[in-house]
């Protein structure tokens, strides 16, 4: 009996405390077609767990520390109306260990601006740029030119659907040098989810588990994207 709650006891904490330190993040919303998506990168092994999207309503971001269970409270809070500010104050709740955790906020709500919170305790270079309906976020990144590039990308490419904006954002990141820790391969991980109100679906695309010094996972993210892209073109 001992060795099965120990048993437990491990995967409960592999499932639940996955770390996403040096990562990079795009959160964003389409007013006009109801559309959320979040992009994301990092040298850890599997990034996609930091997002959640809530399908009309918004998205949350929960990186650095990337403590689950604050991700799951924004969740239950985004679902049922609560407004941003309230949101982020319950993330705060020492509960969370909000200062090792940076949060990101965003809804369709058009009164609304998007909110970030970088902990005092995540390590530089960390930081964020907002724009009235989506921001950019990082830590552990070789400079404020990734989050800074990835901004301009996006603002750069408003005549283009959100989930290309994403991904050219995050490529704006990685060319900017993305995960200081994986050099010039930028990213171990990477993933793109966007919701899109007239069929209810998610899209996920994700790259996982690349081994250090492979090839860059945004590269391959976008090879990925590229041929759902083609895909969609050709159902129509």
């Amino acid at each position: 009996m001992e060795k099965k709650t120990t048993s437990l006891l491990i995967l409960f904490f592999i499932l639940f405390s996955t770390h996403c330190y040096a990562t990079w993040s795009i959160i964003a919303v389409d007013r006009k077609t109801g559309e959320i998506g979040i992009v994301g990168a990092s040298c850890t092994f599997d990034v996609s767990g930091i997002a959640s999207i809530v399908p009309g309503k918004g998205a949350i971001v929960v990186q650095a520390g990337s403590n689950y269970f604050a991700r799951m409270k924004a969740v239950e809070l985004m679902g049922n109306d609560v407004n941003i500010e309230d949101i982020l104050r319950e993330l705060k709740n020492d509960k969370f260990n909000p200062e090792k955790q940076q949060y990101g906020l965003i809804t369709l709500d058009s009164k609304t601006k998007p909110l970030v919170y970088s902990g005092s305790e995540i390590k530089d270079w960390n930081g964020e740029q907002l724009g009235g309906d989506f921001a950019v976020m990082g830590n552990i990144l070789p400079g404020k030119q990734v989050v800074l590039n990835a901004y301009k990308a996006y603002n750069e490419n408003r005549d283009k659907p959100l989930s290309e904006r994403l991904m050219l954002a995050l490529k704006a990141g990685e060319e900017a040098g993305g995960d200081k820790r994986c050099q010039t391969q930028y990213a171990r991980s990477a993933f793109i989810m966007v919701y899109k109100p007239e069929d209810g679906a998610i899209l996920k695309l994700a790259i996982q588990g690349i081994e250090m010094g492979g090839k860059p996972a945004v590269a391959l993210l976008n090879e990925e994207f590229e041929f759902w892209r083609k895909e969609e073109k050709d159902k129509k």
